[in-house]
C-alpha cells in the first residue's frame, strides 16, 4: 500500500514561529515555601540539616580539615572585573565602576567590608548546599567626584534563620522569609531582586541544592557511632577485671565457719568495688583471700573500630577531593598521584569560583546579577553584552613552570628555536621587565651560551610562586 510522505508527518512538530509558552514544570515539590521530596532522610531536612551540617564542621577534625583546605584555596583567588566588550568606551567605564565598587584593580573599594572578608561567609554555601545574602546599598562619590549608588556589603543571612521560600507559582523564586530570632525585630520578606543566592548542585526549583557535606553524612555518622562504641570498650577493658580467689583449704585449717567465710568474701568485694571506683588504690590480701585479674593484660578490642574510622576518614576525604593530603600518612601513594589529585582539586575550586562569579555577573535576575542592578541604578538600561564580567585568577597551575622542564629537550631536538620573543614572554611572566636591546641574541648565540638548566629555572619559578602566594 502506497502513501504520500506528507500523510505520515506529524503536523504538530512543524512550527512557523517559536512557541514562547512554558509547557512543562520544574519537577520540584515546593509547597507553601517548603521544598519536599528531594531529601528522604527526615534528619537531613530543613533546620535539622543545618544543625547536622554545623555539628559535622564543629566536631569532626577530618571534616573540618577538608573544608578548611577547600575554603582556604578558594579564598586565595584574586578577583577583578573585565569589560564585557574590550576597547568599548562604555563597557570600559562600567568595568572601571565595578572594580572601584568591589575594591579591585588597585581601587580601595566602596564597601564597608572588603570583598575578601565577605567571601569568608559567602563560601559557606558549599558544605550546606545554599546560602543567601541581602544586598545593602548606599550613596557616595566615586573617584572622579560623581555621585553613585554603591553596594555597601552583602549582609549575611544565616541558613538557621531561614523560614521559607516565596514563590507565586511554586517554581520561580520571588523572595525569602526568615523566622523571628529576636522578638524585638521581626524580619521582613526579602525580594529576590535584592538577594545574592548561592546554591550548590541545584536542580529544578530546589533552591537549597545538595551540599558537599551531604555525601559525608553517612560516614560521619558511622564514624561517630563506632568511636562511641570503641570508647565504651576502652572504659570497660582498659582496667583488668579483679577476681577474688578464696583458699578454702586455708579457711578449713584456720577453723573458719561458713559465716566467717561469707564475711571475708563481703569485705573482699567491698575492696574491689572501692578499687574500681578509684576510692582506694590498693587491695589488702589475707591467707584466705587473694586477688587476681580476669585477664593477663587489658583487651581494648580497638583494631576493628579503628579500621572503620580510617575507612570513614578516607571516604570523607574523597567526597571533598582532598584525599591527596592522606598520602603522607599511609604506606602507599606517590608524588605523581598526589599531583594528579591536587590538579583535580584545583579544577573543582576553579569551577566553584566560576559559580560565584556567574552569580554576581550577568543579567539582573532572581538571586543574582548584582552588578547588572548597580549598573542600571547608575547608568540606566544598557546592552547586557556591555556588562562587566567578574573574573578570578591564581588558582590554576603555572603552565610556564610546568613547561620549563621540557624546553631544553625541545631546543636540543630542534623542535623549538630559542628567540628573543620567547625570552620576552618568560620575562613578562616572572616580572623581570622588558628585554634590553644589548641583551638580544640570535638563536645560535643562545644555544652556545648555555646557562642554568630548564629544570633549575622551573624550580626557581615554583619557589617564587609559593613566596608570592
Amino acid at each position: 500500500m502506497s502513501h504520500k510522505p506528507h500523510e505520515t508527518e506529524k503536523t504538530y512538530i512543524k512550527a512557523a514561529r517559536p512557541s514562547f509558552k512554558s509547557r512543562g514544570i520544574s519537577g520540584t515539590a515546593l509547597s507553601n515555601g517548603i521544598i519536599a521530596g528531594k531529601e528522604k532522610n527526615p534528619q537531613l531536612f530543613g533546620r535539622a540539616w543545618v544543625d547536622a551540617c554545623e555539628e559535622m564542621l564543629r566536631t569532626d577534625p577530618v571534616v573540618m580539615r577538608s573544608w578548611s583546605m577547600l575554603k582556604g584555596t578558594l579564598l586565595s583567588a584574586s578577583w577583578y572585573f573585565e569589560p564585557g566588550i574590550k576597547n568599548n568606551p562604555a563597557s570600559e567605564e562600567y568595568a572601571r565602576y565595578a572594580n572601584e565598587a568591589f575594591g579591585f584593580d588597585g581601587y580601595s573599594g566602596q564597601m564597608s567590608k572588603s570583598f575578601e572578608e565577605q567571601l569568608g561567609y559567602l563560601w559557606d554555601f558549599i558544605p550546606l548546599g545554599y546560602r543567601y545574602a541581602e544586598e545593602i546599598y548606599r550613596v557616595g562619590l566615586d573617584s572622579e567626584g560623581r555621585q553613585r549608588i554603591w553596594l555597601d556589603h552583602y549582609a549575611d543571612r544565616e541558613p538557621s534563620a531561614h523560614f521559607k521560600w516565596l514563590s507565586r507559582d511554586n517554581e520561580h523564586l520571588d523572595g525569602v522569609m526568615q523566622q523571628s530570632i529576636n522578638i524585638k525585630h521581626q524580619p521582613e520578606p526579602i525580594p529576590s531582586n535584592k538577594l545574592l543566592l548561592l546554591t550548590l548542585n541545584q536542580t529544578g526549583s530546589n533552591f537549597e541544592g545538595v551540599g558537599l557535606m551531604r555525601a559525608c553524612y553517612f560516614w560521619w555518622r558511622q564514624k561517630q557511632r563506632t568511636a562511641n562504641l570503641m570508647s565504651i570498650g576502652v572504659d570497660r577493658w582498659a582496667v583488668p577485671t579483679p577476681k577474688v580467689v578464696i583458699d578454702r583449704a586455708e579457711a578449713d585449717a584456720q577453723g573458719l565457719s561458713q559465716a566467717d567465710l561469707s564475711e571475708i568474701i563481703d569485705e573482699a568485694e567491698q575492696q574491689v568495688a572501692a578499687f574500681l571506683s578509684a576510692e582506694q588504690s590498693y587491695l589488702v590480701e589475707s591467707p584466705v583471700v587473694k586477688f587476681e585479674s580476669y585477664s593477663e593484660s587489658p583487651t581494648l578490642y580497638s583494631q576493628g573500630p579503628i579500621g572503620v574510622i580510617q575507612l570513614a576518614n578516607q571516604e570523607i576525604s574523597q567526597a571533598t577531593l582532598t584525599q591527596f593530603i592522606n598520602l603522607g600518612t599511609t604506606d602507599t601513594g606517590s608524588r605523581a598521584v598526589g599531583e594528579v589529585h591536587e590538579n583535580v582539586f584545583r579544577r573543582s575550586c576553579i569551577n566553584l569560583c566560576d559559580r560565584l562569579a556567574s552569580q554576581i555577573s550577568g543579567r539582573a535576575r532572581a538571586g543574582g546579577g548584582t552588578m547588572a542592578r548597580l549598573i542600571r541604578f547608575n547608568y540606566g538600561a544598557v546592552d547586557p553584552s556591555l556588562l562587566p564580567r567578574l573574573r578570578h585568577e591564581n588558582l590554576d597551575s603555572d603552565e610556564l613552570a610546568e613547561s620549563m622542564g621540557q624546553l631544553a629537550p625541545l631546543v636540543q631536538s630542534g623542535l623549538l628555536t630559542p628567540t628573543d620573543e620567547i625570552e620576552r614572554s618568560i620575562r613578562a611572566r616572572i616580572g623581570a621587565g622588558d628585554l634590553p636591546e644589548e641583551a638580544q641574541r640570535s638563536a645560535f648565540e643562545r644555544a652556545a651560551s648555555g646557562g642554568p638548566s630548564a629544570a633549575a629555572l622551573a624550580e626557581r619559578l615554583i619557589q617564587r610562586r609559593k613566596r608570592n602566594g
